[in-house]
């Protein structure tokens, strides 16, 4: 069974994937007036990406720790 971390791993990707995809269909490009068009989605994407990352090294930290515990 998967632990309750690795689960909100997996929804951190899955949010970071949808805003990326968010941003290239919403607000990739420039406009008629020759206007950048940006969004919170892409820092969002990167964000959210991160943090996804860096909890799945937590995780991984926590099952050594607790592995190497055991024994």
């Amino acid at each position: 069974m998967m632990s309750k971390l690795i689960i909100v791993v997996l929804i951190l990707l899955f949010l970071s994937g949808l805003s990326g995809l968010l941003e290239i269909v919403f607000y990739n490009g420039i406009n008629a007036d020759g206007i950048l068009q940006e969004s919170f989605f892409l820092p969002l994407s990167f964000i959210l990406a991160t943090l996804a990352v860096v909890l799945y090294i937590c995780s991984i930290a926590t099952k050594l720790i607790s592995a190497k515990l055991k024994c």
